[in-house]
């Protein structure tokens, strides 16, 4: 694709927004002492979740159009690194390790890796081997495979070994991260945007991805999302300072 997409820069910005929101109530819950009921409840899972999925979509979607998705890969991996090694230093009970930057980097580089034979696989089939292969995997870190509320193969306890099978998606006993996302499932739902990129970029199709709902530039809204990965690096040490400085009692 020779044109840059808007409509996701500006996709990828308002969910970069809600996630800064987010991790801003998530400041002011564990670091500031404030109660916020509504980030307490089921409501607090479902946009986490709208924020993540948002952003693995995207990412998978735009390894379908991108010429270099294993520098890219390394690149992300790299930050993740830094999230880790931060996160570690500065405030070790709230470590981060095989968090989001870590699954997007490594999704890019295995993908890249592994295009020649994601490219041969039609992107509907793709799409619908990699969504089931998302659904029966989501309880996986929790010893089973199956389906939501239907538990149906219980996995060796051998399997959640070491930290190797934690970044897999098998943690073992005593792992913690406070932000974790394992190569599986998450790595499918990834694939689930290359292929609906791929979908929509058929030839046969007339290339949907030329059409003008594609190419919607929002304000300041589209420069966020273009410059996601450095605004990712750096919100979460701003938002602590300022709950630091500005909010009384925060430890």
């Amino acid at each position: 694709m020779g044109k840059r997409l808007h409509t996701i820069d500006s996709i990828r910005g308002i969910t970069l927004i809600s996630m800064i929101l987010y991790h801003l109530c998530w400041d002011l819950v564990y670091i500031a002492g404030i109660r916020l009921d509504f980030y307490m409840s089921y409501k607090r899972f479902l946009w986490q979740q709208s924020i993540c999925w948002s952003f693995i979509l995207i990412s998978g979607f735009c390894v379908a159009i991108s010429n270099h998705p294993i520098k890219r890969g390394l690149i992300v991996s790299l930050c993740g690194l830094v999230i880790t090694a931060a996160t570690y230093i500065v405030v070790p009970e709230h470590i981060v390790i095989f968090g989001v930057l870590t699954l997007h980097g490594s999704a890019m580089i295995i993908s890249g890796l592994l295009l020649p034979v994601l490219e041969k696989i039609h992107p509907g089939v793709l799409l619908i081997f990699s969504a089931f292969c998302f659904t029966i995997t989501r309880s996986i870190s929790y010893g089973y495979i199956g389906f939501p509320g239907a538990n149906v193969i219980k996995l060796p306890e051998e399997y959640y070994a070491n930290y190797l099978t934690a970044f897999l998606g098998f943690p073992f006993k005593g792992f913690y991260s406070t932000d974790y996302f394992a190569i599986i499932p998450w790595i499918f739902l990834f694939w689930c945007g290359f292929a609906l990129c791929r979908l929509l970029k058929r030839p046969k199709k007339g290339t949907l991805l030329l059409k003008r709902p594609f190419y919607i530039r929002i304000p300041g809204i589209s420069f966020i999302g273009k410059h996601s990965l450095i605004i990712y690096m750096l919100h979460q040490p701003v938002l602590y300072a300022l709950v630091m400085l500005f909010v009384p009692g925060a430890a």
